[in-house]
């Protein structure tokens, strides 16, 4: 487990570090331009014509040190200072100071002048404001040049916290930030404009990590040995739980074979698919693995005996994948949520039925966990698709807080909430899995990580990770563009098997 951090975490983090604990801020700043030069000499073994740009910042101070080691290697540096306010920290003031003595180059005009490595050092992680004046027109002129683009800590103009862009951004080709990921990193633009982002640590203590508890955080490879159940030898198919699926219409049988098929793979021992007696020989043809319950959706005690008969033999279900907005399907959802005891994954179908009867979350016995995208999520919560992007940590948890349910809300950057302080946030996946069906393989998941004994807020965060890394080994195997629904299920085999997870 890693954490990631907002811009104002991070400064909590070192302000302790500095004030509470005693490091030394220049001590800081002499090993991130270290580390910042290391990876300079990673890219350019030779030496190089270098132009670093800095204001009067922590950050600044970081890449005016970064010049002297540059300089005092044989590089050719120059650096340019955008002096906007007269404003200076302390850091910065001492790195200047030093720079001066060591006959560092200051220069006081930009000019593209053949640089082989453009250094942004402007702005830090605490930039709260649109960028104007002369640092918006030395940003857009930095972009126009020619040369390796190389951010520190994170792009100047890029939200640490949102990933937006305040005005004008740096485009950066990588992106060394000191410490811990940091958010804007991940979401919004963010990724396009940090390019490759190395996490490089400058001696923050853990204490001081602890001490601010950052709110997000994310799972890593080496955390699969201990997250995932555990297979005995003396066991049979009852040992892994059985999971119900409980969706699609006419025409809609697809989803409910996706979140099926996720479930077996993903290790359960039983599957049980309840749909429309109209879906029989299309899901006993394409997964005669799993058990079947039909019903006929225009009988409404048809309906109402699957669903007791369901409840009464699944470990968990998935309700919504396929499922369609009918009478049936509505009063598929209504019997469930009144009375299932058993964990119930609610997507697709099932959550556009939940925004239109709110009440019954009210009246629910089960664990609930809720997986929409951001328009299923609007609907849910009535609140813009625009606001829910741009909060989606807050709104999660708060939703998840208010009415007793986990929250798996996904976008590109997936962010997972039992209501607590601390949410998962997933950094897993590709814009590959934009694709009809990804979402029912995620529910399918989760079901079968439930099923296998494993607590219901564990199994949202570590289906998520895994079905990113699905998704990663089927891009490798198709492409992005290519990418199919079927593909992420059949990757999830090499996933579990750890078959060429080299991250």
């Amino acid at each position: 487990m890693k954490y990631i951090v907002s811009g104002e975490e991070m400064a909590q983090i070192d302000s302790y570090a500095t004030k509470v604990i005693g490091l030394s801020q220049m001590a800081l700043m002499e090993r991130a331009a270290l580390k910042t030069y290391e990876f300079i000499r990673e890219k350019f073994p030779d030496k190089i014509k270098v132009l670093v740009a800095v204001c009067g910042g922590n950050n600044g101070g970081d890449g005016i040190a970064l010049a002297r080691m540059l300089g005092q290697a044989g590089d050719d540096v120059e650096v340019y200072y955008v002096d906007e306010n007269g404003r200076t920290s302390e850091g910065f003031k001492r790195q200047y100071e030093i720079a001066k003595k060591l006959q560092v180059r200051f220069i006081d005009e930009l000019v593209d002048a053949g640089y082989d490595l453009i250094v942004d050092a402007i702005f830090g992680v605490g930039l709260d404001r649109a960028v104007s004046g002369k640092q918006e027109t030395t940003i857009r002129l930095l972009n126009d040049f020619k040369g390796y683009k190389l951010a520190i800590d994170i792009p100047s103009g890029v939200d640490a916290y949102t990933g937006f862009v305040r005005g004008v951004a740096f485009r950066a080709d990588a992106t060394i930030t000191f410490g811990l990921m940091k958010l804007g990193l991940m979401r919004g633009v963010g990724p396009e404009y940090c390019g490759e982002v190395r996490v490089v640590g400058i001696g923050f203590p853990k204490q001081a990590v602890e001490h601010i508890a950052p709110s997000l955080f994310t799972y890593e490879l080496k955390d699969l040995d201990h997250l995932l159940p555990t297979r005995r030898a003396d066991t049979h198919k009852g040992s892994y739980g059985r999971v119900g699926v409980i969706g699609g219409s006419k025409n809609m049988a697809g989803a409910v074979l996706f979140s099926a098929e996720a479930a077996y793979r993903m290790g359960c021992g039983l599957v049980k698919v309840c749909t429309d007696e109209v879906n029989r020989e299309i899901v006993q043809t394409r997964l005669p693995e799993a058990l079947l319950e039909t019903y006929d959706s225009e009988d409404r005690l048809s309906v109402e005996k699957s669903m007791w008969s369901m409840m009464k033999w699944a470990d968990v279900l998935v309700v919504g994948p396929g499922l369609g907005k009918s009478e049936a399907a509505v009063l598929a959802v209504s019997h469930l949520l009144r009375y299932c005891e058993k964990t119930i994954i609610l997507d697709a179908d099932g959550l556009n039925i939940l925004a239109e009867h709110k009440e019954l979350l009210k009246e629910k016995k089960a664990e609930i966990i809720i997986t929409p995208h951001l328009l299923e999520m609007s609907r849910v919560s009535e609140l813009s698709t625009a606001e829910i992007k741009e909060h989606m940590k807050e709104i999660a948890q708060s939703f998840a807080s208010m009415h007793k349910v986990i929250v798996v809300l996904k976008d590109a950057r997936t962010i997972v909430s039992d209501g607590s302080p601390q949410s998962y946030l997933n950094y897993t996946g590709n814009n590959g899995m934009a694709t009809g069906g990804t979402g029912d393989v995620l529910t399918g998941m989760i079901a079968g990580l439930i099923a296998q004994g494993v607590d219901g807020y564990d199994a949202a965060k570590l289906g998520v990770f895994l079905h990113g890394l699905a998704g990663e080994r089927a891009a490798k195997e198709v492409g992005c563009y290519s990418m199919t629904a079927g593909n992420i299920v059949k990757c999830i085999t090499k996933v579990l098997e750890g078959d060429d997870n080299d991250q």
